[in-house]
């Protein structure tokens, strides 16, 4: 009796040591304040995104150019001490996707872009890369046949133009190919209108107004606003 249950025993040990180890039953890391500090730092390098776009897709269909007209809207959310960034394509009709999030890894040191295809039945697809040279680019495999999928975005013209391109390469080899482009400006810019006021949660340009003591601030989305106004005295200390 004493034999069969000192196996049993260092059975259950090994059996509990590869659990541990292959970190199947281990909860996720949660992420201390710094990361979180840190994680926002580095959404705050594609401040720019921010706002609704009124953008015009190309894709080349045989000889010819198919074109298309889509407002992405991108914006802060913020919960639990946590930001992130979301975006929605022609408020989730899009041509290619609905909606996503993007959000940076401080472990991977990657910024992660989740987008929602909009054919019906495709998984969410998760893009990760960097943000270098004024350029976020970020790449996904397909896992069944080794293709690469590349998406690339940027603004131009101080803010004021959006430029977005993706790209396959076959099998995760040569040259990449293009698939489509969109390209445009922010709603409601106007060619030499003064320079927008800064946003008070997230530091980038702000057009929408809010109001704290009597005083009027600005806010960049409707994420913003609503951080603002859940906590005002936050934001508007020493200001």
């Amino acid at each position: 009796m004493f034999q069969r249950t000192t196996t049993f025993t260092a059975f259950a040990a090994v059996i509990f040591g590869m659990t541990a180890m292959s970190g199947v039953a281990q909860p996720d890391k949660k992420p201390t304040p710094d990361d979180l500090k840190n994680s926002k730092k580095a959404l705050q390098e594609v401040q720019d995104f921010i706002g609704l776009w009124n953008l015009e897709g190309t894709q080349k269909v045989g000889a010819k150019t198919e074109a298309w007209k889509e407002k992405v809207s991108w914006g802060w959310k913020f919960k639990d001490g946590d930001a992130w960034i979301t975006v929605a394509f022609a408020e989730g009709k899009g041509k290619y996707f609905t909606s996503g999030e993007l959000k940076y890894s401080v472990e991977k040191k990657k910024y992660l872009l989740a987008l929602t295809p909009s054919a019906k039945g495709e998984a969410a697809q998760t893009f990760e890369g960097e943000f270098a040279k004024g350029s976020l680019k970020v790449e996904r495999k397909d896992p069944k046949n080794g293709d690469v999928y590349r998406l690339t975005m940027n603004t131009l013209a101080q803010g004021d133009k959006f430029a977005l391109k993706y790209e396959k390469q076959d099998g995760g080899k040569g040259l990449f190919s293009a698939v489509h482009a969109m390209n445009g400006i922010k709603d409601g810019i106007v060619a030499g209108a003064p320079k927008k006021p800064e946003c008070i949660v997230s530091g980038g340009s702000a057009n929408i107004a809010v109001t704290y003591n009597g005083k009027t601030y600005y806010v960049c989305c409707s994420g913003c606003r609503d951080e603002f106004n859940a906590e005002p005295a936050k934001y508007t200390k020493g200001k």
